[in-house]
């Protein structure tokens, strides 16, 4: 299926060439383009020769010489990814098999789109990767990937993936070293399947494949309220979530004597399940895996502290209140304090209980309004309310149960802001000047 070109940038190759919006892209050097991966491959080659083709059918060359690193200046429809590829897993611990029924058909969709996981980080196991597609993933050098592996023991991952094509991924992980590929890696802990044992055999397999294999995020399974007829799993208990950590540190100690990285990261909610501190950020190097939620904590502190002072001391209200997750609430609180002293002014901070998911889900990001509304419509919030914009669908306006910011805004009679999720930006809410 040919590319539909939806822009054309100014003062690009593609301009200067009379390339139009509508036209579609069909072949680069005498291969056919099958979507925005193989454009990015064929893009970087210095000598271009396009077979594009108008909207009336009518079919035309262009050949041209180029800069490696040179765009010819294109995007395309979709973004030339078109229909997301579907999982074919059954995961024991899916977080969209344990939604509530009745939400948009959109939250259902399980996406496990290889190409996304190269285009914006998304996570992936591969198992819906024929051989003739992975060979394409080779010889387009993709890279970096993001690859749920779980646990490298073949029996197990297809137990927890429960898909047979669970197995084999250490054959494949082999192969992208091999091709030079670099990828990070996620494990879903779940407790009796893939700690113990067998999380040791998945941290030795792996590390073995650096340094293309960069990192490992180890990550707490998330049960909700909604788990009728699937597989029983345990939330990870104090004592699970220490000795997943220290089995984490006892490796970083070894892999940095020998390689100069920790390599195997907790995500912070292991941390807050262990009631342990959060590391040291250097102790994250690169922060590689922060949307895995790994660092978060420790990397919004500092970043708090080294913002305070740089507007200012005018505070922007005298009082606004803070909603946030229950695992987030000391955190966002000791850094309300911070503020409130630097502005001399009033924060509340309010951490609500999760009823639409359950209980059991603690996290800031999977808050509903209709949770914040129920909690915090008897409560004083000043004259603006803020919250990570991580609770709204794609960062926009909808939060996860349907409801709009700008209903919660009028059931609570107060200004809802959300805000990006950092220290840099928490701080700046509360400044009446802006950096100068």
């Amino acid at each position: 299926m040919a590319l539909t070109i939806s822009l054309v940038l100014d003062n690009s190759i593609a301009k200067r060439k009379g390339i139009k919006v509508g036209d579609q892209l069909l072949e680069i050097n005498g291969e056919k383009v099958r979507d925005f991966v193989d454009f990015i491959y064929f893009e970087a080659m210095q000598k271009i020769e396009m077979l594009l083709v108008k909207p009336n059918g009518k079919q035309y060359r262009l050949t041209f010489d180029k800069e490696e690193t040179e765009h010819i200046g294109i995007a395309f429809k979709d973004d030339g990814i078109g229909k997301s590829r579907a999982c074919v897993n059954k995961c024991i611990f899916c977080f969209i098999d344990q939604l509530p029924k009745g939400l948009r058909n959109t939250l259902y969709f399980k996406d496990d789109d290889w190409r996304l996981s190269f285009v914006m980080g998304n996570y992936v196991t591969l198992t819906n990767v024929s051989e003739r597609e992975f060979e394409r993933i080779l010889q387009r050098k993709v890279s970096p990937l993001y690859i749920s592996v779980h646990a490298t023991d073949d029996r197990i991952r297809s137990c927890m993936l429960t898909q047979p094509r669970g197995s084999g991924i250490m054959q494949r992980l082999v192969r992208l070293k091999e091709a030079g590929i670099f990828f990070h890696c996620q494990a879903v802990i779940c407790k009796g399947y893939n700690d113990g044992e067998i999380l040791e055999k998945t941290i030795a397999d792996l590390a073995k494949l650096m340094p293309n294999a960069m990192s490992l995020a180890l990550v707490p399974v998330g049960l909700t309220g909604h788990r009728e007829g699937l597989t029983k799993l345990e939330p990870l208990d104090r004592q699970t979530a220490n000795k997943i950590i220290e089995t984490a540190h006892r490796w970083q100690k070894k892999l940095f004597r020998q390689y100069g990285t920790r390599f195997v990261f907790c995500a912070d909610e292991l941390y807050i399940r262990a009631q342990r501190e959060f590391p040291p950020p250097e102790e994250y190097e690169n922060f590689s895996q922060l949307e895995d939620g790994v660092g978060m904590a420790s990397l919004f502190m500092k970043e708090v502290k080294e913002t305070l002072g740089q507007f200012g001391n005018k505070a922007k209200y005298k009082e606004v209140a803070i909603v946030t997750g229950i695992d987030a609430q000391p955190l966002i609180k000791q850094a309300a304090q911070w503020c409130e002293q630097q502005y001399g002014m009033k924060i509340h901070v309010y951490a609500i209980e999760n009823d639409f998911f359950g209980h059991t889900i603690t996290v800031a990001g999977l808050l509903t309004g209709t949770d914040i509304y129920q909690a915090l419509r008897d409560k004083p919030l000043g004259k603006c309310l803020l919250m990570s914009n991580t609770m709204l669908r794609d960062r926009k306006d909808t939060f996860l149960d349907g409801m709009t910011l700008k209903e919660l805004s009028k059931k609570l009679k107060i200004k809802c802001r959300p805000i990006n999720p950092d220290g840099y930006h928490f701080v700046q809410a509360f400044s009446k000047h802006q950096k100068g």
